[in-house]
């Protein structure tokens, strides 16, 4: 399935998705993850950008972030990549490339599918072998969904009550590798993670194709057609 140009829907959540070049380390201590973050921060509430879960790896990243202006996720995570990037070869005395072509991202809709797409998040570090839980690892998004702990780099939002949390502890336990897989597609093609029912109704207002095309061959012309 082909990949389509990048479509921005300001007001609805994204999943946003990094890897480094050549899935190359874009992290090597905890103090870059650090850096990271409080730049993300600083750029994503100067360009007007929620950011609503993450988790950083140790060569990608993954966020949940709601952009309010159509330029909000270019600049609020361009412009951190990029600003990270030259601290990273300040640092470590490089040069040239750190992450992979642009980020990959797709609209989020519907609770369901939020839901999901915030568990795949916060569950990268199980699906990696690096924790046991979810909540064990120190650089997600998880430990302020499932006890509330404090976060500064979120955004505070309405997707995730108080009194919702020990049911997304909950559904953070459960894997499942259908919806995994069906959002790794729509990132890696940029189509919206979404039913059908919300699909339809952001082709309308969009008033652009969202789904992919049938395999086939095109229609034939009529005689009619073909002599107009």
């Amino acid at each position: 399935m082909s990949r389509i140009s990048r479509i921005i829907a300001p007001g609805l959540p994204h999943h946003i998705a990094q890897r480094g070049n050549n899935r190359s380390p874009v992290f090597f201590a905890d103090d870059d993850r650090e850096t990271y973050l409080d730049m993300l921060t600083f750029y994503a509430t100067r360009h007007s950008m929620q950011i609503w879960a993450y988790c950083l790896m140790e060569n990608h990243l993954h966020i949940l972030a709601v952009p309010e202006r159509a330029d909000s996720l270019a600049r609020g995570i361009g412009i951190t990549n990029q600003v990270y990037t030259q601290y990273i070869n300040r640092r470590m005395h490089h040069s040239g490339h750190l992450w992979q072509n642009r980020f990959f991202s797709c609209i989020v809709g519907g609770r369901q599918h939020l839901w999901q797409t915030a568990r795949y998040i916060e569950r990268n570090p199980i699906r990696s072998g690096l924790a046991a839980t979810a909540e064990e690892y120190p650089w997600s998004s998880a430990r302020a969904h499932t006890v509330g702990a404090r976060n500064m780099a979120l955004s505070s939002s309405s997707w995730l009550v108080p009194k919702k949390r020990p049911l997304y502890a909950t559904f953070l336990r459960q894997a499942d590798n259908v919806a995994e897989e069906a959002l790794r597609r729509a990132t890696r093609t940029g189509r919206p993670f979404a039913a059908d029912n919300f699909i339809d109704d952001l082709e309308r207002q969009l008033q652009l194709p969202l789904r992919p095309k049938r395999p086939g061959r095109p229609p034939k012309r009529t005689q009619e057609a073909a002599s107009s």
